[in-house]
């Protein structure tokens, strides 16, 4: 049984890029961001339709209550 341990050779010779950013205009109304939760969590919240995640969920839930 052969124990000679070699290490192998990595995949990504040489040096490595950062990463590639890429950005998001700005929501379309900023007044609908006041007080929302979701920014802070990390992910972009609104779509460049102009519709955002707290006013979907307030859909969503204005739905939900009138059953």
């Amino acid at each position: 049984m052969n124990h000679d341990v070699t290490p192998e050779k990595g995949t990504s010779e040489g040096t490595i890029d950062p990463p590639n950013k890429y950005t998001v205009s700005p929501p379309q109304d900023s007044a609908s961001c006041e007080g929302c939760p979701y920014p802070s969590v990390g992910f972009i919240c609104w779509s460049p339709e102009g519709s955002c995640m707290k006013t979907e969920v307030e859909k969503i839930s204005s739905r939900s209550k009138g059953r």
